[in-house]
């Protein structure tokens, strides 16, 4: 390998490398906040419905802005939120199923 391309490959211009930044950051971010909401849920649903109303209008502008920049990316950013929000789902209803019988 030459050092001119290992040099590319970390380079600030390189799209992958930010793609793939970009991508985790979101991943993080969005578990971050999904994991918050469903605390609160679990504590007042109403506060929970005013929390998630919130994170639906930050996800619908984050996918506007991220497909101007790329299908690919937005495409990608798209099917995490949907398979982030099955998993908090599931998580939900065995929660509140195990409270309910207790």
């Amino acid at each position: 390998m030459y050092p001119e391309s290992l040099s590319n490959l970390i380079s600030i211009n390189n799209d992958v490398l930010w793609g793939i930044i970009l991508v985790m950051g979101h991943l993080i971010s969005t578990s971050l906040a999904l994991a918050i909401f469903s605390s609160i849920v679990l504590q007042n649903k109403k506060n929970g419905l005013l929390f998630l109303i919130l994170l639906m209008v930050m996800g619908v502008l984050t996918l506007y802005r991220v497909m101007s920049y790329s299908i690919t990316l937005g495409l990608i950013i798209g099917f995490m939120y949907i398979i982030l929000c099955f998993v908090t789902f599931f998580s939900l209803k065995k929660k509140m199923t195990r409270e309910n019988q207790l």
